[in-house]
């Protein structure tokens, strides 16, 4: 019953910082005008995953409420663009329009549904396996061998798919790529780092 509180309370804060990264992101569409631009909302939602983050370390350890944060940002960043707010059609006739409302930029906008996929996915793989391991090669020496390899692997999955969920709120994939590859070669670099000086 004492993890409930704390449980209950990093998955709003979860929620939250999800939902206000959302509405600041240039694709965003449940509000007509943006009442956040993309640094200031992803300030606020880092800083808000960090204090579920903190909460968590009552209940877990700091690697899993790493990982359960991570988890939950995947689902979350699945599930929020599904929740539009639209606004219903008056009667509901055959042959109405929608009242399916957007902005200006809706009409010019490529979303680019391929690249994105495909580009992330090859891009985002070398920098979970690799961040992974940066991880793992951290973990103190008292944690054995084969936690520290399971650890590694079930982390591989959300350091893949939260890239892969984020690159779908940018309206320019290349420069995401481009910053994806820099963050994998600082991880590598880390990683040999730790390796031979361990």
């Amino acid at each position: 019953m004492a993890e409930i509180l704390p449980s209950g309370l990093a998955l709003a804060l979860c929620l939250i910082a999800t939902a206000m990264f959302y509405s600041g992101c240039p694709n965003q569409q449940w509000f007509a005008k943006k009442y956040l631009t993309f640094y200031p909302s992803l300030l606020l939602s880092l800083t808000l995953l960090f204090v579920a983050w903190w909460v968590l370390l009552d209940i877990m350890s700091g690697l899993s409420a790493g990982f359960t944060l991570l988890c939950l940002e995947m689902l979350f960043l699945g599930l929020i663009p599904l929740m539009p707010k639209y606004d219903l059609p008056l009667m509901n006739k055959a042959g109405a329009k929608s009242s399916l409302t957007r902005s200006e930029t809706y009409a010019t906008h490529k979303a680019h549904w391929l690249l994105k996929t495909v580009g992330m996915l090859l891009v985002g793989f070398p920098f979970a396996v690799f961040t992974s391991s940066l991880i793992g090669w951290m973990a103190p020496d008292s944690v054995p061998i084969d936690i520290r390899s399971q650890f590694i692997m079930w982390l591989i999955t959300p350091l893949w798919l939260t890239p892969l969920s984020l690159i779908f709120f940018s309206r320019r994939p290349i420069p995401v790529f481009g910053a994806f590859v820099m963050l994998t070669f600082v991880a590598f670099g880390l990683l040999q780092l730790v390796k031979n000086g361990g």
